[in-house]
């Protein structure tokens, strides 16, 4: 109803890489005028990476504690307003504290570095000792049995990175 011919839209397309293609009014929406073609591209996969996991894997609860590696990056900003808008604490981790300042505002309680492996301890520390409920991964080699290390018991572990993972 409240799409035309001639509206930009972006959303889902099977097949996505052809001169004509259908869809499902559901799976598009309107292109805001302010962003571009391939920003309209991007928040497509970022916000269905982070639903996927958090709704279709990790079944996420309000409640919940979860945590988001890289969160100041696209799938890790997506995550951050899913997570919140669930009701889920939310722990963010980036490498500058630039990035730190944007996870915050969009919504981490709690942030801390990626770059070391104190993060676990700091996380232990901050919890109590208990954990935390989901991790959505996005780092590699030795900090994931780090990450391993604080989910509770049952947790859910959710890995999308591509290099160095178990």
């Amino acid at each position: 109803k409240d799409l035309k011919v001639g509206d930009e839209v972006f959303g889902i397309l099977l097949p996505s890489l052809a001169q004509y293609t259908h869809t499902y009014p559901e799976l598009v929406t309107k292109k805001p005028a302010n962003i571009t073609h391939e920003e309209a591209s991007s928040i497509t996969v970022t916000y269905m990476t982070a639903h996927y996991g958090f709704q279709h894997f990790a079944k996420l609860k309000r409640g919940e504690r979860v945590l988001i590696h890289s969160s100041a990056g696209g799938v890790g900003i997506a995550a951050l307003q899913i997570a919140r808008m669930i009701g889920c604490e939310v722990i963010g981790t980036a490498i500058t504290p630039k990035k730190h300042e944007m996870s915050r505002k969009y919504g981490a309680d709690h942030m801390f570095n990626s770059r070391t492996l104190d993060f676990a301890d700091e996380i232990k520390a901050l919890t109590n000792g208990e954990g935390v409920d989901v991790i959505l991964n996005t780092l590699n080699n030795e900090f994931i049995p780090k990450s391993l290390e604080i989910l509770k018991k049952g947790g859910r572990f959710i890995e999308i990175g591509k290099a160095g993972v178990w």
